[in-house]
């Protein structure tokens, strides 16, 4: 498998502890929350069971002794996305990194907004130099 990046995701938590990342994010006007918290990174069974509860997908998985590949698609339209979960270990309770590799931005938005609702906000960052998107 290839490591193409069209978003790669990070924490709000340690993009504000960068002080190259944070200017960039202030120069691309982007709204930012007065208190952070933490963030971290979501472990595997966070992003499996965020996957269960979105109605209206499917998930299809790949897996490898070190990258957890799932290609998520919806059942009503044509939005998907192909999230690539890195150093997969296949322990169940080790934070991960994850990137989306490919994917319509709707449907990256919906995952990473829900798995935000647990692990903290997250940023999203384009392959392009597109300006972040930050998902609170």
């Amino acid at each position: 498998m290839s490591k193409e990046e069209l978003y790669r995701v990070v924490t709000l938590s340690e993009c504000m502890q960068d002080p190259a990342t944070l200017a960039w994010l202030m120069q691309s006007d982007m709204a930012l929350p007065g208190q952070v918290p933490p963030g971290r990174y979501p472990v595997p069974v966070e992003i499996q069971s965020t996957l269960d509860a979105m109605t209206g997908i499917r998930v299809e998985s790949i897996i490898t002794d070190r990258i957890w590949q799932l290609t998520v698609t919806s059942r009503t339209d044509v939005t998907w996305a192909r999230l690539v979960v890195e150093g997969y270990t296949g322990d169940p309770h080790v934070e991960h990194r994850f990137y989306f590799e490919a994917g319509w931005d709707e449907m990256i938005f919906q995952i990473t907004t829900n798995l935000a609702k647990i692990c903290g906000p997250f940023v999203l960052l384009h392959d392009s130099g597109a300006p972040p998107q930050v998902i609170l």
